[in-house]
């Protein structure tokens, strides 16, 4: 009786490590679906702060104006720009 208990729970262990669905898949999906939320995360943070940037530059003047002249090197008539190097 101990031997039949005995290699029926080594044949479910086994079972339970090989099938498709086993332990071993479980952690791998498990890594996966961990590495899924950190990158929805990310990615939920990059939308927050492109939210804000957007509304920056729907609502403050001062922003627009830095943005235009930082990225767009626009300058206002009569306006000189000094380099230095």
């Amino acid at each position: 009786m101990n031997n039949f208990f005995l290699s029926g729970l080594i044949c479910i262990i086994f079972y339970l490590f090989i099938k498709d669905d086993g332990i071993i898949d479980y952690y791998k999906e498990n890594e996966t679906y961990q590495n899924l939320l950190v990158q929805k995360n990310q990615l939920d943070q990059e939308l927050q702060t492109i939210k804000d940037e957007n509304h920056l530059l729907k609502n403050n003047k001062r922003y627009i104006e830095k943005i235009v002249r930082e990225e767009y090197f626009y300058i206002f008539p009569d306006e000189i720009i000094i380099t230095l190097e």
